[in-house]
């Protein structure tokens, strides 16, 4: 595989959202699988952290721990 079919910025060529979307970091070969797991009115998310309020002082990891695994 190459990295060019994996390049996030292709993601404009799409009409509607990606369930899945595919990325590789840096020059590793492994692929990435991210999913689709909420949709947010841009009311209830923070405009400069992109947290909810019950995810404020939060990583990444523990929110993902607390909703999602």
């Amino acid at each position: 595989m190459t990295l060019a079919a994996f390049d996030p910025r292709n993601i404009t060529q799409y009409n509607e959202p990606r369930f899945l979307i595919h990325f590789q970091w840096g020059k590793s070969e492994k692929v990435y699988r991210y999913a689709l797991v909420e949709i947010l009115n841009p009311g209830i998310i923070h405009h400069k952290t992109k947290q909810k309020d019950d995810e404020m002082n939060l990583t990444q990891k523990e929110i993902w721990k607390k909703k999602y695994a």
